[in-house]
């Protein structure tokens, strides 16, 4: 910073190739009682250095040198410094060179044989340059000032004393239509507008008159006779005698904030007039505002009394809003408008239904603003909606379930049944000689009677079991979750014991037995009516031989042998056919979100059937041992594959390939891997072979060293439907395995089943303690994907991922993320 030249306390930058002469003028100076701190530079670069550092008060500078002239310096100070001074102190300096280094910006010039007049010349170029500096300054801001003015988005213009226009700026013309020429002579009186109270003005003059800032909102008049809102401050400008001489007016355009506010207004009383429940809730979804009708909606619910202080009130009733919008807020945020349907349910136990929309509200930049929901009491309708739906769906005489919702019932425990690979038996009970007690007792004791088997029924078949009147003295019982056929006839034998006793109605003892026929899927069908239509052939077959006894659905297990038959015969030759194709389906990381591998499954493209079900081929190729040439067909493919891949795309994901129980157990298991890993050329690390806890256990001994060869090689290894088992934990200690498949039996129950939850956090966190991945199968929705991530579950796999696809799809799905 520059020192006090008036101190003659200088910071003096010299450019002087004589050192004598540079010493000359310092003690020069300083017996004229200067203060001097100095440093001397003679060239350009030096000198660029030396400026750029800064804080000179004075540039002393010879005219001539050899490796520097003055000219040029003069101009690499004003180029660098524009406010230093600069003297030229020169030994020889004629009048024309000084006049042009005058022109060019220096401030004085001194010879050297006489440095008399040095020193009040450098005061007077210290003085004037910095008097210079200021008015630079200066200017620059009334520059900076006049532009902002000129550039302003709010409308500015100024007035003399009797309030005559002097100065518009461009956005005043933009937003009255009033340009300089027009404003020329006038006064502010061309805005007024009619709908403006008078008594504003007379305070607007009142206030500035009194030497104080007037702010308020005017309603004025454009050109085009608009009128428009302008919230307005008025500034009079006082000079140093205090006399008003002009009026400064700064001006906003708000008439879309005003409509705004009236609109807001509005709406708000719309809002509170609604039965609706209306609320809304910040960025962070604490509720903000709630009608007068959820208030009132959600007291009830809450059971609070009127007695209750109107805060109390108010605080409980936002509690309620809060917990009705908390739990949509995820799916909101994710989909922009959730609709669904909630519950609440009040102090005395009744249930008050809501019809509920809630939205995600996003700011200009994307991220949440607020959010809000609106909520319609749908009791009335649930209720009779119940109603209705009961009465569809049940028998009106014994309350059982009717063929609507047995059909229902059965297609749900079909699907399950279809997922586990378990057995669903379809019971179909009729009645012997029930005509004769409805023809004999009548229509009313008939119906008592079959009032009485269904609650005798339903005491007598498993918890789980669904039972349903078909029609007339007709039941079905639909038994699920059953592992072998063999257990139906003990189901018949506790339906029999359950009527050895007499059913007692009007005081007379009635005898009940019943002619039963069985379909069970999927050995008898694959569809609702199929396993009705077959179980009533059975049971009509039973009745042909007398009743009270049961009879199988035999036909249709003969019928499939034959296609088995048929389709094993064909599998002799689907191989040399070309008739099977690998699909891929995607396996991604939970850590990095990306598509990291994939599991080949392997499909039948039949040239008549097209493409068979794995179910119906795949334990054929077991029994027959064609799995043996099929499954090293399989591993040789996938690994083609996958090179291929990687020379069309750059890279390729880990391909895992299911092994079955011949192919494990074969002693020749490693020799064939290595041989398909070096003929195709795939990495070793490329490669997962699944295998199942079952094959590990049969023989450990042997299987360790299976898994010991193909650690060897570098495979890598994968228990598949981990947990499904019944054997020991001890294998995984003891045998060099490196990922686990969670079943999908596991994953379809989360995130609401609490022993899915449970079981899965058990299975990773025990692989993670046995430095084993984890990769969950069958996931198929965004809330189980999350939950899984929760609970630190490494890889993911599904068709919420996406489902198995051929080879030429596979390079679009391996770019999925999650």
């Amino acid at each position: 910073m520059a020192r006090d030249a008036s101190g003659n306390s200088w910071k003096v930058l010299m450019l002087e190739d004589n050192e004598d002469d540079a010493l000359l003028i310092v003690n020069h100076l300083e017996t004229q009682g200067c203060e001097i701190s100095w440093d001397r530079v003679e060239t350009e670069k030096d000198l660029r250095q030396r400026i750029a550092d800064g804080g000179w008060d004075v540039v002393l500078s010879d005219h001539t040198m050899p490796l520097f002239d003055g000219a040029s310096a003069l101009r690499v100070v004003r180029e660098l410094d524009p406010d230093v001074p600069f003297v030229f102190v020169s030994g020889t300096l004629g009048e024309k060179a000084a006049v042009a280094a005058i022109k060019g910006g220096a401030q004085d010039f001194i010879v050297k044989h006489d440095l008399t007049r040095l020193t009040p010349a450098v005061e007077r170029a210290i003085a004037d340059q910095a008097l210079q500096k200021r008015h630079r300054l200066a200017q620059e801001v009334l520059r900076k000032l006049s532009q902002a003015v000129e550039q302003a988005a709010d409308s500015i213009f100024i007035t003399n004393r009797e309030g005559e226009f002097e100065y518009v700026n461009p956005a005043f013309e933009q937003l009255t239509g009033y340009g300089p020429a027009s404003t020329q002579g006038q006064t502010p009186a061309l805005l007024k507008s009619q709908d403006q109270d008078p008594s504003t003005y007379a305070e607007l003059w009142q206030t500035v008159l009194s030497k104080q800032v007037y702010r308020g909102t005017l309603i004025n008049r454009k050109q085009s006779g608009e009128t428009f809102f302008e919230e307005k401050v008025i500034t009079p400008l006082v000079n140093q005698d205090g006399q008003i001489t002009h009026f400064v007016s700064t001006g906003r355009d708000i008439t879309d904030r005003v409509q705004a506010d009236e609109d807001r207004t509005r709406l708000n009383a719309i809002l509170e007039a609604t039965t609706d429940v209306v609320a809304i809730a910040d960025a962070k979804g604490k509720v903000i505002y709630l009608n007068k009708a959820g208030h009132t909606l959600l007291a009830t619910a809450l059971n609070l009394t009127d007695d209750e202080p109107g805060k109390a009130r108010a605080e409980n009733a936002l509690n309620a809003a809060q917990q009705l919008i908390q739990g949509a807020l995820a799916q909101a945020e994710k989909h922009g408008v959730w609709e669904r349907e909630s519950m609440l349910e009040d102090a005395s136990g009744q249930h008050i239904y809501l019809h509920q929309v809630v939205m995600a509200h996003r700011d200009q930049s994307g991220r949440i603003a607020y959010y809000s929901t609106i909520a319609r009491n749908i009791s009335e309708r649930k209720q009779f909606e119940a109603q209705l739906q009961h009465q569809a769906t049940h028998d009106l005489l014994t309350g059982l379930a009717n063929r609507v919702l047995l059909a229902e019932q059965l297609q749900t425990e079909m699907n399950r049944a279809r997922q586990l690979k378990h057995l669903t038996a379809v019971i179909f009970l009729d009645m012997d000689n029930f005509k004769r007690v409805n023809d004999g007792l009548g229509h009313s004791i008939g119906d008592q009677l079959l009032q009485q088997i269904s609650v005798r029924l339903g005491r007598h078949i498993r918890p789980n079991d669904i039972l349903a009147r078909y029609g007339g003295d007709e039941f079905v019982i639909v038994a699920s979750d059953l592992t072998d056929a063999d257990t139906i006839p003990g189901i018949l034998d506790k339906v029999k014991r359950a009527f050895e006793q007499p059913v007692r109605i009007a005081g007379q003892d009635i005898f009940v037995s019943f002619s039963a026929g069985v379909a069970v899927y999927p050995d008898d069908g694959d569809s609702v009516e199929t396993l009705l239509r077959n179980a009533d052939s059975a049971m009509y077959q039973s009745k042909a031989i007398g009743g009270r006894s049961f009879r199988f659905y035999a036909p249709a297990m003969n019928e499939r042998q034959h296609r088995l038959l048929a389709l094993e015969s064909e599998l002799h030759r689907a191989l040399e056919r070309k008739e099977f194709v690998l699909h891929y389906q995607p396996q991604a990381s939970l850590r990095s979100g990306k598509v990291c591998g994939v599991e080949a499954l392997l499909r039948w493209n039949h040239s008549e059937r097209g493409l068979v079900a794995p179910n119906d081929f795949i334990p054929l190729l077991e029994e027959t041992g064609l799995i043996d040439d099929v499954g090293l067909w399989v591993l040789r493919q996938a690994c083609q594959d996958m090179r291929i891949l990687a020379a069309e795309h750059g890279h390729a994901p880990r391909v895992a390939v299911n092994l079955s129980a011949r192919q494990f157990s074969s002693q020749r298991l490693a020799e064939q891997v290595a041989g398909v890993l070096r003929d195709t050329g795939l990495p070793a690390e490329q490669l997962e072979l699944e295998i199942t806890e079952q094959m590990l256990i049969s023989d450990l001994e042997s299987s360790r060293a299976t898994l010991e060869s193909l650690r060897e090689l570098g495979v890598t290894v994968a228990i598949d439907d981990f947990g499904t088992g019944y054997c020991s934990l001890a294998y995984l200690k003891r045998l060099p395995l490196h990922v686990l498949k969670v079943d999908r039996t596991f994953v379809s129950g989360l995130p609401d089943d609490g022993n899915d939850l449970a079981i899965v956090e058990a299975i990773t966190l025990l692989a993670h303690k046995l430095d084993l991945q984890v990769v969950a199968e069958g996931v198929e929705t965004a809330a189980q994907l999350e939950t899984l991530r929760a609970l630190g579950c490494d890889m993911v796999q599904g068709y919420y991922l996406s489902k198995p696809v051929p080879l030429s799809t596979l390079a679009g799905a391996a770019t999925l993320t999650v």
